[in-house]
Order: C-alpha cells, then sequence, then structure tokens
C-alpha cells in the first residue's frame, strides 16, 4: 500500500509539472492567457480525469488538482513573442489529449521545447527587422521614397540589433526600447542630414515599427475582453511602457537635434 501510494504521488508531480511548464512556456511566448488556462486545464482533465483550480497571469502560473490539497506555482521571469513556442504547446496538448502520446512523452517534448527551441541567427532577425520597418513605412506614409527606404532599413536594423543585445543583458524592458530607439533615431536623423534620405519622419515612422509592442497590446484587449482583467492590465501597462520609452528616445532626439 505504500509502495502504491509513492507511485499515485509521484504520478501526480509529475502531471503537475508538466502542466505548469506547458503553462509557463505559453505565457512566455506572450500567448493569450485564456488560451494558457485552458491548454493547462485540458491536460489536467486528460490525465487525471478530473477537473482543476488554474489561475494565470504574466508573472506566473497557479495549479490547484480537484484530488490533492496542494497549491503549486511556477513563476515566469522572461516574457516575449514568440508564436512557434506557442504552436508546439498547442499540438503536443493536442496530441496528448488525442492518446498520440502519453505523459511521459508530453513532458520530455515540453522539456526539450524548453531548453533547445532553435531560433533564426541574429543576423537574419535583424535584417527581417529592417525589412518590416522600410515596408511599413511606405504602409503607414503612403509613399515609397527611394532614398528613405533603405535608410529606414538600416535604422529599423540598427535599434532592433541595440534592443535585442540588451535585452540579452539586462531584464529592464525600459532600459532595452529606449536605447534601442535611441540608436535608431541617430541612425536616422544623422542620414536625413548626410542627404541619404530625404524626410526624417517618414524614416523614424518606419524604424520604430519593429520595436512597437503590437501583439502585447493586441492580446492585453483580448484579455481584457475574456474577463480576465488583471492580466490584461498587466499585459497592457507594459506595452505602454515601451511605448512610452519609445516616445521618449525620439522626442530627446527631436529636442536636442
Amino acid at each position: 500500500m505504500k509502495k502504491l501510494g509513492e507511485e499515485m504521488a509521484i504520478d501526480q508531480n509529475k502531471i503537475i509539472d508538466t502542466t505548469l511548464l506547458a503553462g509557463r512556456i505559453m505565457t512566455e511566448g506572450g500567448s493569450e492567457i485564456y488560451r494558457v488556462e485552458d491548454t493547462m486545464r485540458r491536460i489536467v482533465r486528460k490525465a487525471t480525469g478530473d477537473d482543476s483550480e488554474i489561475f494565470a497571469t504574466i508573472t506566473g502560473v497557479l495549479l490547484t488538482m480537484d484530488s490533492d490539497d496542494h497549491t503549486r506555482f511556477s513563476q515566469i521571469n522572461r516574457r516575449g513573442i514568440d508564436m512557434e513556442k506557442i504552436n508546439i504547446v498547442n499540438e503536443l496538448s493536442r496530441k496528448f489529449t488525442d492518446d498520440q502520446i502519453d505523459l511521459n512523452q508530453l513532458q520530455a517534448q515540453l522539456k526539450k521545447l524548453d531548453h533547445e527551441l532553435p531560433n533564426f541567427p541574429l543576423w537574419l532577425r535583424v535584417l527581417g527587422a529592417g525589412l518590416e520597418g522600410m515596408f511599413l513605412m511606405i504602409i503607414f506614409t503612403q509613399t515609397h521614397d527611394w532614398f528613405d527606404m533603405p535608410l529606414t532599413l538600416v535604422a529599423g536594423a540598427v535599434g532592433y540589433l541595440v534592443a535585442e543585445i540588451l535585452g540579452s543583458i539586462s531584464r529592464i524592458r525600459f532600459v532595452r526600447e529606449f536605447l534601442g530607439s535611441l540608436a535608431l533615431g541617430i541612425v536616422g536623423i544623422a542620414g536625413v542630414r548626410l542627404g541619404f534620405g530625404h524626410d526624417v519622419n517618414n524614416v523614424l515612422i518606419g524604424a520604430v515599427m519593429p520595436l512597437v509592442p503590437g501583439v502585447p497590446i493586441t492580446n492585453a484587449l483580448r484579455d481584457l475582453i475574456e474577463g480576465n482583467l488583471l492580466a490584461g492590465i498587466e499585459r497592457g501597462f507594459e506595452a505602454a511602457l515601451t511605448v512610452f520609452a519609445i516616445a521618449c528616445a525620439i522626442g530627446t532626439l527631436f529636442h536636442y537635434l
């Protein structure tokens, strides 16, 4: 009987650990809170046949199983936007609920995803950010100045590169976004004054786009609409702080330069 009880405790701990890991990975990837809670609830229901109480915010996830008197918490220390992670966790949870994989396989694949997710090389991400800024400049300003387009690409790429480097050093998002915007602003303004561009406003409008938190703002609104008020306010405030950092950097440059 004692051995049976220990095995049940181990299985229950594995279920909780796996569920919390899935929730943490999704939240770190920028998923909406209702999707995080729904995925975690489905995993627990499939593994135990019981329901569970789940509470998730952008800083941590809580889980209490109906068959267990204990509440477990997993803290979230880093956040970003990674749709691939969200998609993979959703896919794994569906396979688990459809009996295509068991709990051990689900846990192993989630751990692998948490530590070994391949990412695009930095140079490709920087180039993508520059191209994004260039094409969004055309969309937002309704102009396609052949002088402003290359300068916007370079300024957007530089700003994104600075933000990425600082993001790997510091967890303070305000500093990362502020200095990244400051860098792209200096490149944009200097480029126009040196004759490499025509309209500094168009250049800066496009160059800041890779740093603008479009997905967090959208997810904040979705969380609020879904009734996840705490997560929606947290995510919305974080996005607003990022926008404020960008505005402060560009405003500082216009004031002093």
